[in-house]
């Protein structure tokens, strides 16, 4: 049949919409999935399309509002729905949420038979886009409900009385409010496939009074309450990932089009990259929240301002700019700043800790905030919290009062908590500057008191820097006022960098504390002389000796003078100094070091202190290192009974002396006992210092060397495959080195370099795992110039400068200086045998 062709008509809509979007009947065809004719018959009126899912897709394609969609439902003589209650408009700058969307589809899903199955409850952060979110789904797939219903919590009365009038029931104009309430129930118990969305819940009890006990709808909830009971399953809504953010807040302020692809988005980058660089950053710092994006996309379209000036703006008017709401009119009218404040002044009146639980979350790192933090050091947190932190059961149920508001998240196996960095941006402006520096000293000095100090080490402590890491760094970055406070803290993040051999970040630090104490506490105090201790520990790991030692010097003078010639601190550095001079070959003057730190440990701690094995430890690789073998065998041992019996059978410093007894086992020959003892240490240090730390890497190279000297291939075949894996691994690259430097050499003046280049490849390899004592390395290399009569050797110095540049890496282990990534293969060369 022919329909009516005026200006109303639906062909006639169809062809202004598409002459007004500039496309051809050719392109709309394709971008629906039709022939051309189609168009082309719907144009003329000759017939409408099949259904409204394909009226729906045209109104897609041609970017039509809300008010233009309706106009072409209503000319092809349909509607979204027989009874539609949905009072707010389809948002046109809507982007991304598909997964989100697909989970609500199928979890409301007509067919399921039970009625729990069809109740969802969408909850999350106020301003992370579920209101949104339930009116995409609404309009989306209006065309699979008889009816779809929408309730505001801030209007109950008010969106009732819009559902009776649009189901036309005979009780929509009686006074008695009970009367509606009833009528829609019974409405609802008698009809099936109706959705009904309830946005923003807050108190569930009127939701349950309203809703038959019986129904065959589906039933979608926004809420920022994390708890929906047995009403609905719940599923969290998280903010916006970086590419989505970023899609939506330059669709919000019309710096693309609103059907822009991510692609096109992707070309702004090479057309545009400052407003690109800064969006992308933009979208970061908000936290991909879509409130916040929508207010900076309203800005930003509003005020014709450039993104970096927004962003630039941001840092230093953030409070102005997270109260403006922007013009016209808004599904969400409040800002975000309104929007949190009120949730944390709701929450905070329930209980008088949620506000300082919520302070402490608003000074520390957003993600991964240890629960430990509060337990060990809730005693800094002001009263009213650490009443709380010291009973579980308040604990629980202030987290949870918390997190029902979708302020914190709670990562139960983790035992961390979490906080969104506009959360944490409202708090502080919520907070005078005064009390702002309070909560900052408060969160300062719980964090020194749980951040792990070198002197409490056990296995545990690597985890549980890991875990603080971040929030002290945090910490630390705060004005020079403040961190003073923190001396200590920024020592033990120092010694746990300095451990993880990140020396360049630990001398920053150490350097930091050594210029604080300094300032503060004056040039002799004993804390003064603790950091400076920390600072010559680092020099001496780096090789950097001479720094080390003088440090070691001005550190024993101090603490003379402070603490006295017999106090254990002064022992510890005088076994420093002595390890500084055993890893140098100054074994004269390292002996009486160890010695007079042992009987001041002895005599201060006790026989069996665990300083005192650590004396003993390094009395024992002195001696091995002389040849005293009698001497190192009754220091291991005795070292070894004390820290099994009283420091524990899986503390890193028991690791040292099993590696060290284990190189002792090996020297004498003992090669069964050798990698017995050398597994257990590997085991240690693993679990303890993980697999990249220094010391777990010497210890796993001293395990494949036994490994590959054991006569028995098959008790140790395992550890062979691994062996050869890893020398396979490497050796193609390694062997690229070695014609480079072989390559290189031949055009230099200075011959030296070119006879290091030749004794690497033909007695060396290098290996990750690999490590040479430096003695072994350096007389091999003599032993070599000397058989080849070589006319231009290498200086010492020179043949260390040369490894460097090879990609060696000096170390030390428990006995002697070593170099790490290199070992001699000519075992002949290192013998000095000439046949």
């Amino acid at each position: 049949m022919n329909l009516t062709n005026d200006d109303t008509s639906f062909g006639t809509l169809v062809k202004t919409f598409r002459h007004r979007r500039r496309c051809t009947q050719q392109h709309l065809a394709d971008a629906l999935g039709v022939h051309r004719s189609t168009v082309f018959r719907w144009e003329q009126g000759t017939y409408l399309p099949e259904n409204k899912a394909q009226i729906l897709e045209l109104a897609r394609c041609l970017t039509l509002d809300d008010q233009e969609t309706r106009r072409l439902l209503e000319a092809s003589l349909t509607a979204l729905a027989p009874y539609w209650s949905v009072p707010l408009l389809r948002n046109r700058y809507f982007t991304g949420r598909e997964e989100i969307l697909e989970a609500l589809h199928t979890q409301l899903g007509i067919d399921y038979p039970v009625a729990l199955t069809q109740s969802l409850a969408l909850h999350g952060l106020g301003g992370v886009g579920k209101t949104q979110i339930a009116l995409e789904y609404a309009y989306r797939h209006a065309l699979e409900y008889s009816a779809v219903f929408w309730i505001e919590d801030e209007h109950v009365v008010a969106s009732l009385l819009r559902i009776a009038e649009t189901l036309q029931l005979p009780e929509q104009n009686e006074k008695d409010q009970q009367q509606v309430i009833l009528a829609i129930q019974r409405w609802l118990s008698i009809h099936s496939q109706w959705l009904l969305i309830w946005d923003n819940v807050e108190d569930l009890t009127i939701l349950r009074r309203l809703l038959p006990s019986m129904r065959s709808g589906a039933l979608l909830l926004t809420t920022r309450r994390q708890v929906s009971g047995t009403l609905a399953r719940s599923l969290n809504l998280c903010p916006m990932g970086q590419e989505e953010g970023l899609l939506f807040l330059l669709r919000r302020a019309k710096l693309v089009s609103p059907e822009a692809t991510g692609e096109q988005v992707r070309q702004l980058a090479i057309q545009a990259p400052l407003q690109y660089t800064a969006a992308w950053e933009l979208v970061t710092v908000l936290g991909g929240l879509p409130l916040a994006l929508d207010q900076a996309g309203a800005y930003l379209e509003e005020t014709h301002c450039r993104v970096p000036a927004y962003l630039e703006l941001f840092r230093t008017r953030r409070d102005v700019l997270l109260q403006r709401r922007g013009e016209g009119l808004h599904d969400h009218p409040a800002s975000v700043s309104t929007t949190f404040t009120l949730a944390i002044m709701d929450a905070a009146e329930r209980h008088p800790a949620v506000k300082d639980l919520l302070q402490v979350c608003a000074f520390l790192q957003p993600d991964g905030i240890p629960e430990e933090l509060f337990r060990q050091g809730g005693n800094h947190l002001g009263a009213q919290l650490q009443a709380v932190c010291r009973d579980p059961l308040e604990w629980d149920r202030v987290i949870g009062l918390v997190c029902s508001y979708s302020l914190l998240s709670r990562q139960h196996e983790e035992q961390t908590l979490s906080i969104h960095r506009l959360v944490q941006v409202v708090l502080k402006d919520m907070l005078p500057e005064t009390v702002q520096h309070t909560w900052k000293i408060r969160v300062l000095c719980a964090i020194s008191q749980v951040f792990p100090s070198d002197d409490k080490r056990d296995a545990d402590y690597w985890r549980q820097c890991e875990r603080l890491l971040s929030h002290a760094l945090h910490c630390l970055a705060w004005s020079e006022a403040e961190v003073q406070r923190g001396i200590a803290l920024t020592t033990h993040v120092a010694t746990y960098f300095s451990e993880r051999s990140r020396y360049v970040e630990a001398e920053g630090l150490y350097l930091r504390a050594v210029y604080l104490g300094e300032r503060t506490l004056g040039t002799e105090h004993p804390q003064v002389g603790e950091v400076l201790s920390g600072l010559a520990i680092l020099y001496r790991n780096w090789g950097k000796y001479a720094e080390a030692e003088a440090i070691y010097q001005r550190v024993l003078s101090i603490q003379e003078q402070t603490l006295g010639a017999d106090h254990p601190q002064m022992a510890t550095v005088l076994h420093n100094l002595g390890e500084s001079y055993r890893e140098q070959g100054r074994y004269a003057e390292a002996e009486p070091l160890f010695l007079r730190a042992l009987h001041i440990w002895e005599q201060g701690l006790g026989p069996e202190h665990r300083l005192v094995a650590t004396a003993l430890t390094g009395l024992a690789l002195l001696s091995q290192e002389q040849s005293r073998d009698a001497e190192a065998e009754t220091l291991f041992q005795r070292a070894l009974t004390i820290q099994e019996q009283h420091v524990g059978l899986q503390h890193p410093d028991t690791a040292q002396t099993l590696h060290g007894l284990a190189v002792f086992r090996q020297q004498q020959g003992n090669l069964g006992e050798a990698c017995s003892l050398v597994e257990r240490a590997l085991a240690i240090r693993s679990r303890s210092l993980g697999d990249t730390h220094p010391q777990t890497i010497a210890t796993r190279a001293l395990h494949a060397q036994l490994v590959e000297v054991q006569t028995d291939a098959e008790e140790d075949q395992c550890s062979q495959e691994r062996v050869a894996q890893d020398g396979n691994q490497f050796r193609k690259a390694e062997e690229g080195r070695r014609v480079s430097l072989s390559t290189q050499a031949v055009p230099f003046s200075d011959m030296g370099k070119a006879s290091f280049a030749a004794f690497l490849a033909a007695c060396c390899e290098l290996h990750p795992y690999a490590w040479c004592r430096s003695s072994d390395l350096w007389q091999a290399y003599e032993r070599w110039v000397e058989k080849r009569q070589d006319s231009y050797p290498l200086s010492r110095v020179a043949f260390t400068q040369q490894l460097k540049a090879a990609g060696c890496q000096t170390d030390r282990t428990n006995r002697a200086r070593i170099w790490r990534g290199i070992t001699l293969v000519d075992q002949e060369i290192v013998t000095g045998s000439d046949g």
